[in-house]
């Protein structure tokens, strides 16, 4: 059982649930706001945020995405060479 979130992940999830709440409001969700959903949830339940992403999530973050990619407490982005 993973121990009990700090007040630091627990605001992460508010902050990333807030942002998925306006992303509906929008129409839209870019992959930047549901990685930092997937991160924040990861984060209080000793995962990695890739055990929260599709298999396409995944591929979009390795093939187009910029912004930071921990692999360490992530996890593995797929190969797009094979």
């Amino acid at each position: 059982m993973p121990a009990a979130p700090t007040q630091n992940q627990l605001e992460a999830v508010l902050q990333a649930a807030l942002y998925l709440l306006g992303a509906r409001q929008d129409q839209m969700l870019t992959i930047e706001e549901w990685t930092d959903l997937a991160r924040a949830v990861a984060a209080c339940q000793e995962r990695k945020t890739a055990d929260y992403l599709t298999d396409h999530d995944l591929e979009d973050i390795a093939e187009r995405y910029a912004f930071e990619w921990d692999e360490a407490t992530d996890g593995p982005l797929p190969n797009l060479d094979e």
